[in-house]
Parts: C-alpha cells; structure tokens; sequence
C-alpha cells in the first residue's frame, strides 16, 4: 500500500514539474496575418475589372492605421523578449499587433495584457498568448481607447510574473 501511495505521489510531482519546466524548452511560432491583409488576398481571385480591383485593395489599405508602436524588453535572463508592438486600426476594430520579429520565452500559462505606469494592469488580459515566436494579433474590447493603451505585457498568470513588456509611443 505505501509503495502505491509513494508510486502516485511521485507521478502527481512528476507531472506537475513536467508541466511547469517544459514550455521553456518548447518554442510555438505563429504567423498571423492582419485582417485587412487577408481580405484584400482574396480580392485577386474575383474576376472583376482592374481598375475595380485596385480600388478595392486601396479601400481595404485606407481602413488601416498605425495607432503606436513600441519595442519588447525583458525583465532578467529567464524572462526575455524582443520584437515589435503595434496598435492598429483596422475596419474600425483595434487590435494589438506583434509583428513577426516578436520572440519570448516560453512559459507556462503565458497571456498578453496591458500595463501603465511600468505596472501591469491584472484582469486587463487580452488572451492566451498564441505562440511565443512570430506575428499575432489581438484584438482590444470595446470601450478601450486604443490612444491610452501605455504597455503591453506578457505576463505569466500561474506564478503572477512578468515576461516581457512593450512601451508604446
């Protein structure tokens, strides 16, 4: 019976380190496109006019516009990151944009939120963080003033850390 009982406690703690040390060894890229960008890649395969089809694509661009930009840092030499942030506008949504040189170290239970002031915002969570390497989008709630957004955090909700931060301008 003990040897049961020690059997499944060490399974129990096996998994459970298993689950926290290896998201730093596993790296997931994405590579997302901008919804505007995907829109205007299907205008090629209707068959209209091209003057028609230019000024659809230039529609689709004029929606478009870069509302701040800033750069990821780290935090130490577990919690890195690097790359570009981006707010952008786009069909009168507002999303935050990492661009495809964006790279962090993976976690566990990484999500991306906003911060102010060098604090991170809790509950300001946008979602889960998609892949720790590439191009991703998120898209900001209603309501949020794309214009006050000050930080964009990546932050690991499970041991309340930061991984890296992004001030925008």
């Amino acid at each position: 019976m003990k040897k049961n009982i020690i059997f499944i406690c060490v399974l129990v703690v096996l998994i459970i380190g298993y689950w926290l040390i290896s998201p730093f060894f596993i790296n997931k890229k994405v590579s997302e496109d901008l919804p505007v960008t995907k829109n205007a890649a299907q205008v090629p395969d209707i068959q209209v006019d091209k003057d028609v089809q230019s000024a659809v694509v230039s529609s689709l661009s004029d929606q478009f516009e870069e509302i701040k930009k800033g750069n990821f840092t780290g935090f130490d030499r577990v919690h890195t990151g690097s790359g570009t942030a981006r707010i952008v506008s786009i069909n009168g949504k507002n999303y935050i944009r990492f661009e495809e040189d964006f790279n962090v170290n993976n976690g566990p239970d990484l999500y991306v939120g906003l911060g102010k002031n060098g604090s991170y915002l809790k509950g300001s969570e946008l979602g889960k963080l998609k892949g720790n390497i590439g191009s991703q989008n998120y898209e900001l709630p209603q309501g949020v003033d794309p214009k006050s957004v000050e930080e964009v955090w990546v932050w690991c909700k499970a041991f309340s850390v930061p991984f890296s931060r992004a001030v925008l301008n």
